[in-house]
């Protein structure tokens, strides 16, 4: 499991709207604290993103796992004149570190984002880095007319991309403050400069609520922030003056306001430990087969069926996951989708290159084309890719990288390099494929019996997506593989501590 993928994105995320700054550059005095449930703003206006409240000085955060420190931020929004404009620029900065694989591991993320200075002004510039566990990486871009034209250096050399439909806002920089102060909503889309994809983003007001600690109660905004179409939203509590007091995603990752020193202390996180989740007995790894999860935990926005899982209600709120691994159809060779045609019909996002899946890449091409050979059918040849991934690459912890041409060249890592290479490897040859995370079967030296975060993929033949794990070397994923996300989600990490399996029942065979 990669802690950049499964943890970090996911906080990175949640501090890239946590910025705080001054209104103007020299030192101001704070403004004294509203009464409960009155909105701060001149003249009985509803404030805009230049005169809603915020601390002066930048927030530090300590990032906390499952009760442990796996981590902080830094933010800040500034208002300064550059060139002689008008900007608004919000920096951020993000550090995870973890053990995996008993090897210590860190990711960190730097980022700065520059607004015109007024309500509404657009994202005029961009500059990113990230460095540590999944590679380092930099992108650096304009934007002018809704396209941003970005330049992305890589172990892999410079390219230059473009990205289009940007109508990112300065609102977007403070949009949980925003949304708190006027008690309602701000929306838009945001460059995910990750993905380097536009995102759906939206930061609603959800209630007042009364926060106690260290003696005091504090009356709060209560604010949801996320993607649209994501099924957890991280949980903003933010005072009347504008400090950001919490932030939570499910129940297992909280971030809270700490000194710049304290923010910067570890605590020694075992990844692995405190992710998994404990099995009652040990399963199989036989197909065809079925195995029925009796699970606590798993909220009803997660459970969405298909031909391979499928969910069910039990009693005392439970949920019954059944999950079904068997020959898929495209075995029959008169039944598989010819090669030549595997790329129709499919839906754009599932043959396109992306920063990670870089099938456009030609060393990605020529290897694809080298491994499916004479292959006539769509999944003979991803059986074919797939193995060629699970030979390929030598399994190692700690020395991962994001992009699937850096993995070839490296040729080595853990379930996301073997994912992200294999997706690519097939997308380079119209095979509609995606990367699927969740849980998967393991005993490691410690004799315990549990479920393990993981990423394997999927691709479509026969009229069905086959679920395909190229780190374990299996051409049908056993039943032992729960997914619940696809693609770029990283939603599931807020099911962290909170997901349980009380039982499971085992049947072997058709």
């Amino acid at each position: 499991m990669r802690l950049h993928l499964s943890l970090a994105a996911a906080l990175a995320a949640a501090a890239l709207v946590v910025a705080g700054c001054p209104e103007q550059r020299e030192a101001q005095k704070p403004a004294p604290r509203p009464p409960s449930g009155v909105i701060a703003a001149g003249a009985g206006a509803l404030p805009d993103v230049l005169t809603v409240r915020r601390p002066a000085e930048p927030e530090w955060f300590g990032l906390y796992l499952v009760g442990k420190k796996a981590g902080y931020s830094k933010a800040h929004l500034v208002r300064e004149l550059r060139d002689g404009r008008d900007v608004l620029v919000g920096r951020s900065e993000t550090v995870i570190r973890a053990t995996v694989g008993g090897k210590s591991v860190e990711r960190r993320q730097d980022e700065e984002r520059v607004y015109e200075a007024r309500p509404g002004g657009p994202l005029v510039a961009v500059r990113a880095s990230w460095s540590g566990d999944g590679g380092d990486r930099k992108v650096e871009g304009t934007c002018a007319r809704r396209v941003c034209k970005i330049v992305e250096d890589t172990a892999s050399g410079r390219q230059e991309r473009t990205v289009e439909g940007v109508t990112e806002t300065a609102d977007l920089a403070d949009g949980v403050r925003l949304a708190g102060a006027r008690r309602g909503a701000v929306r838009g889309r945001q460059l995910d400069l990750e993905k380097l994809r536009v995102k759906e983003m939206q930061d609603v007001f959800v209630r007042r609520e009364v926060m106690s600690g260290a003696g005091v109660q504090e009356e709060v905004s209560v604010v949801s922030e996320a993607e649209v179409g994501d099924r957890m939203a991280a949980e903003y509590r933010v005072a009347d003056d504008g400090r950001i007091v919490e932030i939570r995603l499910g129940e297992a990752i909280v971030a809270r306001p700490e000194a710049a020193d304290t923010a910067q202390r570890f605590d020694q996180i075992d990844l692995f430990a405190l992710a998994r989740v404990p099995l009652p007995r040990a399963l199989p790894r036989t197909i065809p087969a079925s195995i029925t999860y009796r699970l606590a935990g798993l909220p009803p926005t997660f459970q969405r069926g298909d031909g391979r899982q499928r969910f069910a209600r039990a009693k005392g709120g439970e949920t019954l996951l059944t999950v079904v691994a068997r020959r898929p159809l495209a075995a029959d060779p008169a039944r598989d989708t010819p090669l030549a045609r595997a790329r129709a019909g499919a839906d754009a996002e599932d043959v396109a290159a992306t920063p990670q899946a870089d099938s456009d890449s030609p060393d990605i091409i020529a290897l694809a084309r080298q491994v499916a050979g004479d292959a006539k059918g769509t999944y003979e040849a991803a059986v074919r890719l797939s193995d060629h991934v699970y030979k390929r690459l030598e399994k190692a912890y700690g020395v991962s990288h994001d992009r699937a041409s850096d993995v070839l060249t490296a040729g080595k890592g853990d379930c996301t390099e073997h994912s992200v290479l294999f997706v690519a490897l097939a997308r380079a040859l119209g095979i509609p494929a995606r990367g699927v995370h969740g849980l998967v079967y393991a005993r490691y030296e410690d004799g315990r019996d549990a479920l393990y975060w993981h990423a394997w993929a999927e691709v479509k033949s026969g009229g069905e997506w086959i679920a395909i794990d190229p780190t374990f070397g299996q051409p049908v994923a056993d039943a032992t593989h729960v997914a619940l996300g696809e693609g770029p989600q990283v939603d599931t990490v807020g099911l962290l501590g909170a997901l349980k399996v009380v039982g499971v029942e085992v049947k072997e065979g058709k």
